[in-house]
């Protein structure tokens, strides 16, 4: 799968284990890498075994939450041509954010 980065800085932030640990703590900075290298390992969405990718409604339509530690969710956005309601044509994403998406 093709993966951006909302920005350089969410990036960098994401890529160093001690900003990571330190924005995090070590458990969730754990699940945040895995979540990552599975997605980079993915061909698409739906090649997801864990994470349970599931999408938002409302005013964060168009959105995908990935499954961290309750609460926390790594937010993703699709990018490029896809089919809402076929997870094998996303194949390509934006790294949005890490949030609690029920607050």
């Amino acid at each position: 799968m093709n993966i951006e980065y909302r920005n350089d800085k969410f990036k960098r932030q994401l890529e160093n284990e001690k900003t990571l640990v330190a924005s995090f703590g070590l458990l969730n900075a754990r699940k945040i890498s895995r979540r990552i290298r599975e997605l980079e390992a993915a061909e698409n969405l739906s090649d997801l075994v864990t994470g349970r990718p599931h999408p938002h409604v409302g005013s964060r339509k168009g959105l995908f939450s990935l499954d961290i530690q309750h609460p926390l969710r790594l937010i993703i956005r699709p990018t490029g041509e896809f089919d809402l309601n076929n997870y094998k044509t996303i194949t390509s994403i934006e790294i949005y954010e890490i949030m609690d998406p029920h607050k």
